[in-house]
């Protein structure tokens, strides 16, 4: 069973567009209990829709997905933060650090958009950098295209429908076309 492996994706997730990235996340979260946490949803008709979405999304590949809460991570081995706010998801997981780097340790998280930067070191939003959860020493530059900005340590450029799988020690296992990588 894979462990210890982050999954970034770019943006406009759970789309057939995915599906050389959703490929491999699949493949490797085969027999695993998956849960999904919308936390970066800005209201109740989001969260409802992305649950929907990614639910009806991933049952194409066989995967049932379990809604989840910071305090149920325990009874899952992957977890799949979906985009939407950063900074609400930074905020929403921020009182449970513990608890989703012991899923890392044990699991995968599949973070995309808001759920890819907020995992790394740290993001620019606005014009104003929020450090991150620090699950990995990197900066995931979403909705990527163009040039990287003249900022330090490891840059992932994630298109749209793109995205990488790197492990606990920095080593990339899997990058889908598209993907800008700056170490």
């Amino acid at each position: 069973m894979i462990k210890q492996t982050l999954f970034l994706h770019g943006g406009n997730e759970f789309h057939p567009d995915s599906a050389e990235f959703d490929d491999y996340f699949v493949n490797a979260v085969k027999d695993m209990r998956i849960g999904i946490y919308p936390g970066a949803s800005t209201s109740e008709r989001d969260r409802i829709a992305t649950v929907a979405f990614a639910s009806g999304y991933f049952t194409l590949y066989g995967i049932e997905l379990i809604e989840v809460n910071p305090s149920e991570f325990r009874a899952i081995d992957a977890l799949i933060l979906p985009g939407g706010s950063p900074d609400k998801l930074l905020d929403e997981l921020s009182g449970h650090v513990d608890s989703l780097r012991e899923l890392f340790e044990r699991g995968v998280i599949y973070g995309a958009s808001a759920g890819a930067m907020v995992l790394g070191r740290g993001y620019m939003l606005a014009g104003r950098w929020r450090t991150g959860l620090a699950l990995g020493e990197f900066e995931a530059l979403v909705h990527f295209h163009g040039q990287f900005p003249e900022r330090t340590g490891p840059l992932y450029g994630l298109p749209e429908g793109g995205g990488l799988a790197v492990a606990k020690s920095g080593e990339i296992l899997a990058k889908s076309s598209g993907v800008a990588v700056r170490a």
